[in-house]
C-alpha cells in the first residue's frame, strides 16, 4: 500500500495544481480563440445570407444590414481586444515569470523551513495575481460587447429562414409562379367533431396553405402510411379576422382562428406548435395580409404578376355584373351573378 504524502507535500501538489490554472487562465488562450471564432462568424455571414436568397428566400431583408453593421462594429471591437490582450498579457507575464523563479527555488531547498517559506510566497504571490487575472479577464471580455449575441441571434434566424426553405422544398404543394415563401410552422387544423389533421402551415406572400403530414393507421406508434397531402390554400387576401387565444393548462395552446370573407370556409381555427406564440404569429399573419411584408421584400416582385393585378377585370365578361376586387394571393375572380370564374 502506498503510504500517504506529507502535509507538506499535499500543499505543495495542490499550489502547484492552483498555479498551472493560473498559468491557463493568464494565458487567455480561450478569449483569444473567442476573438478567431466572432471574426469568422461574422466574415461568413455575406455568403450565408447570399446562400439564403439563391434558394429564393425574398423576405428578411434587414439581415444584408445587420451583417454590414455587425462587420463594421468588429473592425474597431477586435482591435480594442487585441490591443487589450497584449497590454494585459504584459503586465501579468512578469508576475508569472516570478512564481515560476520561486518554483525553481523550491526545487534546490531541501530543509522543510525553506520549504515552507516558498511556499507561502508561491501561495501570496498566486493569490495577488489571481484577482488580477480575473480583472483583466473581465476587461477584456467586457469589451466584446453585444456582438457575440447579435452574431448568435443572426446565426439563429438563418438556420430558422433556411429550415423553412426545406420544408417547402419537402412539400406537396401546388405552388404559385410568383409567391415567396413567408413562414413555415408544424400546426394541428382543428375541427370540431372531426379528425384534426397534423402538418406544415406555409404562409407565402400570397396564400396561406395548409398540408397534412402525418402517420395514418397502426397502433401504439408502430406501423401505419404516411400521408402528406394539400388539404386547402387561401388568398391571405381573403382572411377579414385574425384572433389568437392561448388555451389548455397554463395556456399551453397556441390558437389562432380566422375568418374569412371569401372561400370554402367562413372559420378556420389552428394550433400553431413548435413552441410559436400565437400572438406573435398573428401579427405575422397580419403582416401578410396588409402587404407590410413587401418592406421587408429583397428579391423584387415579378412584375408580370404586378401587371397581371393591375389588369384585373372589373365587369363580368358574361353578364357585365361588377367583378369583387381581387384580393392578394388570389389568381381568379368569380361572378357573385352568374357564377363565371375570370382567371387573372
Amino acid at each position: 500500500m502506498s503510504s500517504q504524502p506529507s502535509p507538506l507535500q499535499q500543499q505543495t501538489d495542490r499550489l502547484r495544481r492552483s498555479y498551472e490554472d493560473l498559468r491557463k487562465q493568464a494565458s487567455m488562450d480561450d478569449i483569444a480563440k473567442k476573438l478567431g471564432d466572432q471574426a469568422s462568424a461574422i466574415a461568413a455571414l455575406p455568403d450565408q445570407i447570399a446562400a439564403l436568397r439563391g434558394r429564393g428566400y425574398a423576405f428578411a431583408g434587414y439581415l444584408e444590414r445587420k451583417a454590414a453593421v455587425l462587420s463594421d462594429e468588429w473592425r474597431e471591437i477586435g482591435q480594442h481586444v487585441r490591443d487589450a490582450l497584449s497590454d494585459e498579457s504584459a503586465r501579468i507575464q512578469p508576475r508569472l515569470d516570478e512564481i515560476a523563479d520561486l518554483w525553481r527555488k523550491l526545487d534546490q531547498v531541501t530543509q522543510e523551513r525553506g520549504v515552507t517559506m516558498i511556499l507561502t510566497q508561491v501561495d501570496r504571490s498566486a493569490s495577488q495575481l489571481s484577482d488580477q487575472v480575473t480583472s483583466a479577464r473581465k476587461r477584456i471580455e467586457g469589451l466584446f460587447g453585444q456582438v457575440p449575441d447579435n452574431v448568435s441571434q443572426t446565426q439563429r434566424q438563418l438556420r430558422q429562414l433556411n429550415g423553412y426553405l426545406d420544408q417547402a422544398q419537402q412539400a406537396k404543394v401546388s405552388w404559385t409562379p410568383t409567391e415567396a415563401l413567408f413562414t413555415a410552422t408544424k400546426a394541428k387544423w382543428l375541427r370540431a367533431k372531426k379528425d384534426e389533421p397534423e402538418g406544415v402551415l406555409f404562409l407565402t406572400d400570397q396564400r396561406l396553405i395548409f398540408e397534412r403530414r402525418e402517420k395514418e393507421g397502426g397502433r401504439f406508434g408502430f406501423g401505419g402510411q404516411e400521408v402528406q397531402e394539400e388539404l386547402w390554400a387561401i388568398p391571405v387576401g381573403a382572411i377579414a379576422e385574425i384572433r389568437s387565444e392561448d388555451k389548455g393548462l397554463f395556456g399551453g395552446k397556441d390558437l389562432v382562428h380566422l375568418t374569412l370573407s371569401s372561400g370554402d370556409f367562413r372559420e378556420i381555427s389552428l394550433e400553431v406548435k413548435d413552441g410559436l406564440d400565437s400572438k406573435a404569429y398573428a401579427q405575422q399573419l397580419g403582416r401578410a395580409v396588409s402587404g407590410d411584408l413587401e418592406s421587408e421584400r429583397v428579391i423584387p416582385l415579378d412584375e408580370a404578376q404586378a401587371q397581371a393585378v393591375r389588369e384585373a377585370p372589373t365587369a363580368c365578361p358574361t353578364c357585365g355584373a361588377a367583378l369583387p376586387p381581387l384580393v392578394r394571393g388570389a389568381n381568379e375572380l368569380r361572378c357573385n351573378y352568374c357564377g363565371t370564374v375570370v382567371r387573372v
